[in-house]
């Protein structure tokens, strides 16, 4: 996935977000848009560890800071401070990722 990252944004892999029909890659430089399926893109991950928190959010297990539960509701932290929330139908892969206890 860091190929379609141009060179003074690559890093490593933080998360895979979707934003219509594109997908930010973001990583630890910087953040690029590119069209492509979120199932894709987790593809080409491949094998940075990470799980999917949300129909629209991917996350590299590296990248979480920390684990953020309000008012019933989790969400991952990365180490810029942007938050992506983790939703009830993916709560148990969280759990078995290690993200929540």
């Amino acid at each position: 996935i860091l190929d379609r990252v141009a060179l003074p944004s690559r890093g490593a892999l933080w998360a895979l977000v979707v934003q219509d029909h594109y997908v930010e890659i973001v990583t630890e430089r910087g953040r690029t848009l590119v069209l492509m399926r979120l199932g894709d893109a987790i593809r080409e991950a491949g094998a940075t560890p990470g799980v999917q928190i949300h129909r629209s959010h991917w996350v590299a297990l590296a990248a979480v800071s920390r684990v953020v539960k309000a008012d019933g509701k989790a969400a991952v932290e990365l180490p810029d401070g942007r938050r992506l929330g983790i939703s009830r139908g993916y709560m148990d892969a969280a759990r078995a990722a290690g993200l929540l206890a």
